[in-house]
């Protein structure tokens, strides 16, 4: 039985890197592949969350630490705009709507 690697992210974090038995599907074969599977779970789940497969140790390894960059990044953003806020402001919301629930306007 051949083996691989997966990487488990949940709640943005990763939550594992470990063995698995080969998946299904075919594991991505270059870092643009499994670029493109990272961007579209972000795109129709707001998230990262997902099991992303690799033939090595490694590559997971790596891709593993691009995740917690990635969520890093956006936490660090995300504490500049709340330090932004002015004195006797509280309102803040990370997806970019208005505190009554609204989208943000666009002009």
């Amino acid at each position: 039985m051949s083996e691989a690697w997966v990487v488990v992210v949940e709640h943005n974090l990763v939550q594992a890197i470990e063995r698995c038995a080969m998946p299904p599907e075919a594991i991505p074969a270059t870092p643009l592949e499994v670029s493109s599977q990272l961007a579209r779970n972000n795109r129709e789940n707001g998230c990262l969350d997902g099991r992303y497969y690799f033939a090595d140790s490694q590559p997971a390894k790596v891709f593993a630490s691009l995740c917690l960059e990635f969520t890093r990044a956006l936490a660090d953003k995300r504490i500049a705009a709340i330090e932004a806020l002015p004195v006797g402001e509280a309102a803040f919301r990370g997806d970019e709507r208005e505190p009554g629930g609204e989208p943000a306007s666009a002009g």
